[in-house]
């Protein structure tokens, strides 16, 4: 670690010390201490509650004490990756910063600057005594990475702000002002089988395996606008084919790795009385069509691939596999709308993710994930899925909802801080909403319920490669976004 540099840029020190506190979701508490003792030590409120948030109030810089308080906002976990085979334990071990000229990363792991940063400007804010502010409440939060519990659990009443800075965003130069609502959705399709010695004897043939793959996947929220291909859907649609063509009957279905992402590979088991030469030649004419409609997203590298199966005592009755295959057809999948609001991008609204098929014991299990900034809309997708499961027979649940955090066309911190980028590096700034969930959603929500008017903006730094041991932060772009964050507080301040 480059120390001299860290004393240079004091909220570079403090993103060292973080680092150097194990702080993997749901292992927060050591980071969580420290920020009470961090607070306790230089006389400022601190509010630690049962679930480790952490709220450290202080008061406005002489001359700045009735300005409009603001709120800075971020969470302590981070997602812990390491390189493979690398002996690392998160729960004990420091991370390993290595500078590279503009960049910083972590040895061998990821780095953390998601969120990181974040509480690092915070911090050195809540240290200085030279950088004018105005009254500041620094809300750190626990587990956004694996729900976005700590938000969650938070008690906004104590809040007393009406300007709102969430610095969890990753790309200089664009404030996200508004971010979407999530819910997932678990829809259960009861099946019956039928024994493979009882089948009529027209009807047993090979058992074989068909997989949609080399298509790209991605974030089923940030990536869903790329149009990019669903195995789930295209298999399904190869499968409504096969068994309206030839006899043909369903083993098991698999596909999709996670709620979150679009999938990119869909395989099933069939017991089929066709000749493989005729099946490849229908399953190359699917390949062509699929990659004809996806082309320019990401076709060029898909596949449909037949191949040899094991034997199955047992396989789904037509009636079940017809169940099936039409759940499968109608479900949503994709964009369902777009956003007027927000004039400045091509921004999804809605959207529904066929996240994930998975055989469980009697039941043919589709997982999905639906986003919308638009409640009404999110829960009119939500209701397909409940209408749809009804016509099948299925079951459906829903789960892990959180709320969308909408366009505020009448933001006074989005032109503040236009304004601001603009003034000091001379260029402008990007507005943008996202199609992903950030702890604004369930923030705003927290301040509706309580009557409690806020303003949202999110920011952040260049941060590449979240996520992954090629998680970088750009240094240039950090001492940028920190000196954008103190141009904007002193404007605020000057208010008071």
């Amino acid at each position: 670690m480059n120390s001299e540099y860290c004393l240079e840029k004091p909220y570079l020190g403090w993103f060292a010390k973080i680092c150097s506190i194990p702080h993997e979701s749901r292992n927060e508490r050591r980071l969580s201490d420290f920020l009470v003792s961090f607070a306790k030590e230089r006389d400022l409120f601190v509010s630690q509650d049962a679930a480790g948030n952490i709220l450290i109030k202080k008061p406005g810089t002489p001359g700045m004490e009735k300005a409009p308080t603001v709120i800075l906002q971020g969470h302590m976990d981070m997602v812990c990756v390491k390189e493979n085979g690398l002996d690392f334990d998160f729960s004990t071990t420091p991370l390993k910063l290595v500078f590279d000229g503009d960049k910083l990363r972590a040895e061998g792991t990821s780095l953390g600057a998601d969120n990181g940063i974040a509480l690092s400007y915070a911090l050195a804010l809540l240290d200085s005594r030279d950088i004018p502010h105005p009254p500041l409440e620094a809300v750190f939060t626990v587990e956004e990475e694996v729900g976005m519990g700590g938000a969650s659990a938070f008690d906004a009443s104590q809040l007393t702000a009406s300007l709102f800075i969430n610095m969890d965003s990753e790309e200089e130069g664009v404030f996200c002002v508004s971010c979407a609502g999530g819910r997932r959705s678990r829809m259960s399709i009861p099946v019956t089988f039928e024994k493979t010695e009882a089948m009529p004897n027209e009807e047993k043939g090979v058992f074989r395996r068909v997989t949609v793959g080399g298509l790209a996947g991605g974030h089923s929220g940030l990536e869903i606008i790329k149009e990019r291909g669903n195995a789930n859907k295209l298999l399904a649609r190869i499968l409504d084919d096969l068994m309206r063509k030839v006899p043909c009957h369903m083993v098991s279905l698999n596909g999709g790795t996670a709620a979150n992402a679009i999938p990119k590979e869909s395989s099933a088991v069939l017991v089929l009385h066709a000749d493989d030469k005729a099946l490849r030649k229908e399953l190359d004419a699917w390949a062509d069509a699929f990659r004809h409609e996806l082309r320019g997203a990401d076709g060029a590298g898909l596949t449909v691939m037949l191949s040899e199966a094991e034997r199955a005592e047992r396989v789904l009755t037509a009636e079940s596999a017809n169940r099936v295959i039409s759940a499968a057809l109608l479900i949503p999948d994709g964009i369902a709308s777009m956003d007027m609001t927000i004039t400045s991008q091509r921004l999804v609204e809605s959207s529904n993710n066929f996240a994930m098929i998975r055989m469980e014991e009697d039941n043919v299990v589709f997982h999905c994930q639906t986003r919308s900034s638009s409640a009404s809309r999110k829960d009119a997708l939500c209701r397909q899925l409940d209408v749809l499961g009804n016509m099948v027979g299925a079951t459906v649940e829903h789960s892990g909802d959180y709320p969308a955090w909408e366009y505020n066309p009448d933001s006074k911190l989005q032109p503040l801080f236009e304004k601001a980028y603009r003034d000091l590096f001379g260029k402008n700034a990007r507005v943008e909403g996202i199609h992903a969930g950030l702890e604004c959603g369930l923030f705003a929500e927290k301040f509706k319920n309580l009557g409690h008017a806020m303003d949202f903006l999110s920011f952040g730094p260049d941060v590449v490669g979240a996520h992954s041991t090629k998680e970088t932060l750009y240094l240039a772009s950090a001492e940028r976004s920190w000196n954008l964050l103190k141009e904007v507080l002193r404007r605020i301040g000057e208010q008071g």
